[in-house]
């Protein structure tokens, strides 16, 4: 069983990502933003983190990096979440940022839980 953060501007998206996450006993948190998720990642301490890519004040991008940027936070998975198709300079931007990678939306239960295993077994 595994905490999860995840971080997103949309009431419906953090509602569904909610649901599929919770899924095997996982505890969710979640975030509206860049700056409430990096807070609550120190403050929670999550096995992995799923952020939005495009938020308000502090996207995903710099949210990653700020984590990443941290001693306390550095180990932390982080996927960004996009519906956007990710192309070559994003794949180079995931690696400046520190991001372990990407997950499309609309999220497949399936996929996250997936990347929740890995990185929680």
């Amino acid at each position: 069983m595994a905490k999860i953060l995840l971080a997103d501007d949309s009431p419906v998206i953090l509602k569904i990502g909610n649901s599929y996450l919770s899924k095997g006993s996982h505890t969710v948190v979640t975030a509206q933003d860049g700056n409430e998720a990096v807070e609550k990642t120190r403050s929670e301490k999550p096995d992995i983190v799923f952020l939005d890519a495009e938020m308000p004040d502090m996207d995903g991008w710099e949210a990653c990096q700020a984590l990443k940027k941290d001693p306390a936070t550095s180990a932390v998975p982080v996927y960004l979440c996009t519906g956007h198709v990710m192309g070559k300079e994003n794949e180079d931007r995931l690696k400046t940022v520190g991001a372990e990678g990407f997950i499309q939306k609309p999220f497949k239960q399936e996929d996250m839980l997936a990347l929740v295993e890995k990185h929680s077994s």
